[in-house]
């Protein structure tokens, strides 16, 4: 490809990739529509603001009022409320501020420095949040604008921002609340198929009777399965959150409850670091490592039905269906697994092949104790 013809494919691609993306949000129902909506009402939030501010109160400068209309529409709900609250008192302490540096400083340019220097170490008190920084900079608006020895032009300021936080609270939690129970779903399926999926890949190589050849990759995947872990847990609370003073939540009842989501999460979580040492308890074996044999093929076999069982209990768990028939009957072929290749290695003589079949059954019997702990 020449160089032309390969700043033509990038500039392609950097022409589609917006538009495939708005394409995703109008027709699907994952993170780009959510995306979507809450830009459209961050949008609509300014323009009742200033509309507000502007032609309904008649307020000279109304520029607080959309900036913290925009600021308040937040992720969920409630974070919209904790925001809204965290900005009012910013402004408050800000105009406060102004007042006094105003009044204690001779020279506008010393004020200018008190303010920020007092406005940005009073921001660090974490029950600001991020409208912390906001107080040095607000204050230093307001010393430098001169408004801070008008009472009436800090007055109007306040009203601008008590305006913005209602306007935009209101457009939140009234119009589409963001829910977030698909995207908890999604990342507790996406955590379960790939666990699943490594157990399978290692139960199909252990079925075949050629050397392996992707054991080296199933102790990173494993360990990399944490990633999805930390993604569930972010997904799981965001769900929580977004529950609360939503008035959406009885249209979405029917949905899994969210203590549901996490016990799931816990049991795949409790599972994780026995699927690491299963990984490189099978690696060891397949490696030939002294005393580890390579074991017979009924003995590959049984333990490749034990991790497929596994694999099954583990997938089902992640679909959401973990008080069906289907389930029950999965952990139940799994303990079956699982007893026959003790009795296996019971009754076979010490070598390296029962050591290394030994390796591996501990930590499977571990992870399905965690997968069907309620």
């Amino acid at each position: 490809m020449t160089d032309l013809a390969w700043h033509r494919t990038r500039a392609v691609h950097a022409v589609l990739t917006p538009v495939r993306w708005l394409g995703r949000a109008v027709r699907g129902s994952g993170a780009e529509r959510v995306v979507l909506v809450q830009a459209a009402k961050a949008a609509l939030a300014a323009m009742l603001a200033w509309l507000a501010a502007a032609h309904i109160f008649g307020l000279p400068q109304p520029f607080l009022a959309p900036w913290a209309a925009v600021y308040i529409v937040e992720a969920t709900v409630y974070r919209s409320l904790w925001t809204a609250c965290q900005q009012v008192a910013a402004v408050v302490v800000a105009v406060l501020l102004a007042v006094v540096v105003d009044w204690l400083t001779p020279w506008r340019l010393l004020g200018v420095a008190v303010a920020v220097l007092v406005g940005l170490l009073i921001g660090q008190w974490r029950r600001f949040g991020d409208s912390g920084p906001w107080i040095g900079i607000t204050a230093l608006l307001l010393i430098t604008w001169g408004m801070s020895g008008d009472g009436v032009l800090l007055a109007d300021r306040l009203v601008e921002t008590v305006l913005g936080v209602t306007i935009g609270f209101a457009v939140n939690g009234l119009l589409f609340p963001p829910v977030y129970s698909d995207r908890a779903r999604e990342t507790i399926w996406r955590l379960a198929s790939d666990m699943a999926d490594l157990l399978i890949e290692m139960a199909e190589t252990f079925r075949h009777d050629g050397p392996p050849t992707q054991a080296d990759g199933w102790g990173r995947r494993a360990v990399a399965a944490v990633t999805l872990v930390r993604q569930a847990e972010r997904a799981i609370e965001l769900n929580h959150e977004s529950n609360r003073m939503n008035v959406r939540r009885s249209a979405f009842a029917f949905r899994r409850p969210t203590e549901e989501w996490h016990t799931v999460l816990a049991n795949l979580r409790g599972c994780w670091p026995y699927l690491t040492e299963i990984a490189e308890a099978a690696r060891t074996t397949t490696d030939h490592v002294r005393p580890f044999e390579y074991p017979d093929p009924v003995s590959r076999k049984a333990f490749a039905t034990m991790l497929e069982h596994l694999a099954s209990v583990t997938r089902l768990l992640g679909d959401g269906r973990c008080a069906g028939e289907e389930l029950e009957a999965a952990i139940d072929a799994a303990r079956e697994a699982v007893d026959e290749l003790t009795d296996r290695l019971e009754t076979a003589p010490a070598s390296g092949a029962a050591a290394g079949l030994a390796g591996v059954l501990l930590p499977a019997r571990h992870a399905l104790r965690e997968l069907t702990a309620r």
